[in-house]
């Protein structure tokens, strides 16, 4: 089963690059001096590593990551509105239950889709960021499975992993492309797919980053569309400032102290690794107590 995992890592890498070559479709680097025209809709790589490659751990599982991503691209085109999106991940989480027979399972998945991906999504918009985000959740889902003995869970997690982490190897500082909604909204819909398919609850600890991210937004400037997501403040020496305005998790960070965006993601992934590594004193400690 590792060479699936290594399989989905290699096809990552080689459709990332090819997309690199090939794309069509540039945004702005908005947290650089200079406007930098990157490719975007990247995480078209990923979906299809992940298309080539989850099936053969379970080809129910697919569905989560297909239809998730298939809002995401029509996102990236035409913009949906939150409400719209909100739907969309609900009937996707809808249908993926289905799928198992089981309407109550629908209707779990169809609320945790709406709510994770969002969050996923929205904790995004530096080099890096929610690429390395997902993969450092998946990693630390995959070992919460391992220690649980449930292999299906842990090759399942892990191949995910090692597809996002081939496209951080171009998406992380300097970006050479962005995942865009297609890369991001999948990382909330499959984790918590398997969260909630292997009753795994300590997930929302793993969580806990994006949770304070989208509450210090709602908390700030209430709902908010994509449009209203201005970019930090970039100074004379190359560090990103807060000034004014709504805030989030890096711009709280960045309220504090102004950073390079390099170190600001670093900051972000180390508060990830911290809850990570607490999930799984949790979990070991559960297993001794049983």
């Amino acid at each position: 089963m590792y060479i699936i995992a290594i399989c989905a890592f290699i096809l990552s890498v080689l459709f990332t690059y090819y997309i690199i070559k090939r794309s069509k479709k540039f945004g702005y680097d908005l947290h650089k001096r200079e406007k930098i025209k990157v490719p975007e809709m990247g995480g078209l790589a990923i979906l299809l590593s992940l298309f080539l490659t989850i099936p053969f751990i379970n080809i129910k599982f697919i569905y989560s990551i297909l239809l998730s991503g298939f809002i995401g691209i029509m996102d990236d085109l035409f913009s949906l509105s939150p409400k719209e999106k909100f739907l969309f991940l609900f009937i996707s989480g809808f249908f993926t239950g289905l799928l198992f027979n089981n309407i109550y399972l629908a209707i779990i998945l169809g609320v945790g889709f709406m709510i994770f991906s969002n969050l996923t999504n929205m904790l995004a918009g530096f080099n890096g960021l929610e690429i390395g985000l997902g993969v450092l959740v998946g990693i630390f889902m995959s070992i919460l499975f391992y220690l649980d003995n449930n292999m299906v869970g842990f090759y399942s997690a892990l191949t995910f992993s090692l597809s996002y982490l081939g496209f951080l190897i171009f998406n992380k500082y300097p970006a050479k492309i962005f995942p865009g909604d297609c890369g991001t909204l999948p990382i909330g819909a499959f984790l918590s797919f398997l969260a909630i398919f292997y009753k795994e609850y300590l997930f929302l600890i793993l969580m806990i980053p994006y949770f304070l991210d989208a509450t210090l937004k709602f908390l700030s400037a209430g709902v908010m569309s994509r449009d209203k997501h201005k970019p930090t403040v970039i100074g004379e020496d190359g560090k990103l400032y807060y000034t004014s305005g709504y805030l989030s998790l890096p711009r709280l960070i960045l309220k504090f102290k102004p950073l390079k965006e390099y170190m600001l993601v670093l900051y972000i992934w180390i508060f990830e690794i911290v809850c990570g590594l607490l999930a799984i004193f949790i979990k070991v400690n559960l297993w001794i107590i049983q």
